[in-house]
């Protein structure tokens, strides 16, 4: 596996600590720079990140991990982790979905406060952890919202729809631990849509084991977006996944049982995805568009 880490440096910056030729310029003053994790380059980033945060400024911004698998790899692997690449909006909830919220856990990262933007004063709500909360009723949607190119994609709360034609590829390969049901459109009749359905992993959730690393950003060690209670294990993934054996079901699709994320508005935490190496055959073989996969380990 090779893994590299894209980030977005200031091109000041990048001018100044990078080598030459080090990022690609994407416009407004930014660089891209993609950088293997295993290099110089790399370990040099994370002195300069560290630096930079204990003067209250940051050295990169946006940031993705990107690793690439040898078809051996791929082949040999025992689990998948996967992901839909698309996030879309509105959200369920603005559209009708209802939740119930009387078992969420009341935990508070970082409470409501008040800034001043050109002049104005704008109030920002509290960070949560609200693990718990039940989605009660049908996955309501803007049919014009949902994405019509892809076989699965996920809303900014992340609620997971996929095409018919996913469904119809799980149903005729046999693929168990996944239910579907029709998404519901945010009109008047509510009717359900004939091409797309909430996906909803079944019980029992994964254990993710401790090698499993997560955070706010990379080269980060707070410990902002912990839930003390285990409910979400940070803000970002930030390596590959590893679950325990003990935990493991024979589904083909599952889902973790702690978090990642958190409550922020209409965002939500949720929980990884995994599959078996049938589904991610089948998926491969039926070429459904939209699905991100890591292998994903098995500890003893």
């Amino acid at each position: 596996m090779r893994e590299l880490l894209e980030i977005r440096v200031r091109t000041a910056n990048a001018e100044r600590y990078l080598p030459p030729s080090a990022g690609v310029d994407v416009g407004y003053g930014i660089l891209k720079v993609v950088i293997p994790t295993d290099s110089e380059l790399f370990e040099e980033v994370g002195r300069l990140s560290r630096a930079f945060r204990s003067e209250g400024d940051y050295f990169f911004s946006g940031w993705q991990y990107h690793r690439k698998y040898s078809r051996q790899e791929l082949e040999d692997a025992e689990l998948f982790y996967f992901w839909p690449k698309r996030t879309f909006e509105p959200e369920g909830e603005a559209c009708g979905t209802i939740y119930d919220e009387s078992s969420a856990c009341k935990h508070v990262f970082s409470p409501e406060y008040e800034s001043v933007i050109c002049g104005h004063r704008v109030k920002h709500g509290a960070d949560t952890c609200s693990a718990g909360a039940r989605q009660i009723s049908p996955l309501f949607l803007r049919g014009r919202s949902i994405p019509r190119k892809v076989d699965i994609a996920r809303t900014i709360a992340g609620e997971i729809v996929v095409s018919a034609r996913a469904v119809a590829v799980f149903r005729e390969t046999g693929l168990i631990g996944g239910s579907f049901d029709p998404v519901r459109f945010a009109n008047r009749a509510g009717s359900p849509s004939q091409d797309h359905f909430q996906l909803t992993v079944c019980e029992p959730f994964i254990e993710i084991d401790p090698a499993t690393r997560f955070g706010t950003k990379p080269f980060s060690d707070e410990g902002h977006g912990q839930c003390p209670f285990g409910h979400i294990l940070g803000l970002n993934l930030l390596s590959e996944v590893t679950v325990t054996r003990a935990s493991l079901t024979d589904a083909d699709i599952m889902a973790t049982k702690q978090l990642v994320g958190v409550r922020r508005g209409v965002l939500r935490p949720r929980p990884l995805l995994l599959m078996s190496p049938r589904a991610w055959r089948a998926i491969q073989a039926a070429k459904l568009k939209g699905f991100g996969f890591e292998v994903a380990y098995i500890a003893p």
